[in-house]
């Protein structure tokens, strides 16, 4: 066996550098602009229930201490509106933790991961970190999964299958039916993920709750949800794993760090969780801005897909590098789709009443400059 010239993994060092999105702070710095519009992050623009911002204030006394390693009492919570017995579940920094420790827990060099494409960027990257080998299925016109496409790339290699419902970010969801013939498709061998960060503004646009359908497969699953969208629990970053058994849970908590998850995460996600008034006003804002964002973007004769989560994407016909750079000068973040072949779509997040006059109108603007130049 040949010896390594360098400590680092070849196949790590050859990977590009990873880049982090700008946040107000450095928006505010190097452009001078105040009241940036975070339109770029998927983020809530308001904050979480007053009963989590209470469970932070009266657990910051405690952080002399280590948190539970998984809360029991959160897990019972949960269990209680899953049907998921605690054992099945295990809490991560994120749901995007949780991902990369299904990629650990099933690809060895070579393996293969079937996700769609675009979609959230850390399939692609974990299950490179792994050695694994990317199947990507293209989405529907609509931006959904297209699980015909995602049940064609499998093959012999196929360890692990990525399905983001619904898409970010498109914003795509799929039915009942689509989800039940996706789900009897994929084989026993195959660990099948269902990325549902956006599950709640998915069922408050009319979809359907995935673990009936799920257990009635043979194979293993998991479900990845999360705090951070609809909860407005982002800078808690508190994610959680829905597993098929005791097993699959078990296996990918052998990746995770002991306390990983802050006491102040677990409470402040109970509390969220217990408050279903204000997570009901916030996915309801959020869908009303998201229509309100709908027909503005017609009005600029463009069209946007239809969208079941917090936010919204169009194709404006023209490289959107220059758009988004004229919106940033202006203070509003929105985002590219970083994806080969869709270098025209932009994504805009819901946000508040005034975020979405501001964006609709600078874009208004720095549109119809391009046009004139052109």
């Amino acid at each position: 066996m040949t010896a390594r010239a360098s400590a680092l993994r070849p196949l790590i060092a050859a990977m590009p550098k990873g880049g982090y999105p700008l946040t107000a702070v450095e928006i505010e710095r190097t452009h001078g602009v105040g009241n940036v519009r975070m339109l770029h992050l998927n983020e809530s623009p308001l904050p979480p229930s007053p009963k989590a911002i209470a469970a932070i204030a009266a657990g910051a006394a405690t952080v002399n201490r280590y948190p539970e390693a998984a809360s029991a009492t959160l897990a019972a919570a949960l269990a209680a509106r899953t049907g998921v017995q605690p054992d099945c579940m295990m809490f991560g920094v994120g749901s995007d933790e949780l991902l990369h420790f299904c990629c650990a827990a099933t690809l060895d060099a070579g393996d293969g991961g079937v996700l769609p494409e675009p979609s959230f960027p850390r399939y692609k990257v974990s299950t490179r970190l792994m050695g694994g080998v990317i199947q990507p299925a293209k989405l529907r016109a609509d931006g959904a999964n297209d699980p015909d496409a995602l049940l064609a790339a499998i093959d012999d290699r196929t360890r692990l299958m990525f399905v983001c419902n619904p898409n970010n970010p498109s914003g795509g969801l799929l039915g009942a039916a689509e989800l039940q013939h996706l789900i009897a498709g994929v084989p026993d061998r195959v660990l099948l993920v269902l990325d549902e960060a956006y599950w709640e503004f998915g069922m408050a646009a009319g979809g359907v709750d995935s673990l009936p359908l799920l257990r009635a497969r043979t194979g293993p699953w998991v479900v990845l949800r999360t705090f951070s969208k609809a909860y407005a629990l982002a800078g808690i970053r508190v994610g959680y794993a829905l597993c098929s058994s005791p097993e699959v849970a078990g296996t990918l908590a052998k990746f995770k760090n002991t306390f990983s998850v802050t006491n102040l995460a677990y409470e402040a996600a109970l509390a969220a969780l217990e408050d279903q008034a204000h997570l009901t006003a916030l996915v309801g804002g959020a869908r009303a801005e998201l229509a309100r964002l709908d027909q503005g973007l017609r009005a600029l004769g463009l069209s946007p897909l239809p969208t079941a989560a917090n936010f919204i994407s169009a194709d404006i016909a023209r490289p959107v590098a220059p758009v988004i750079e004229a919106l940033k000068a202006e203070g509003i973040l929105i985002r590219d789709w970083r994806e080969p072949g869709y270098e025209t779509f932009i994504r805009i997040t819901a946000g508040t009443a005034e975020d979405t006059d501001a964006v609709l109108a600078a874009l208004r603007t720095v549109l119809t400059r391009n046009e004139t130049a052109g």
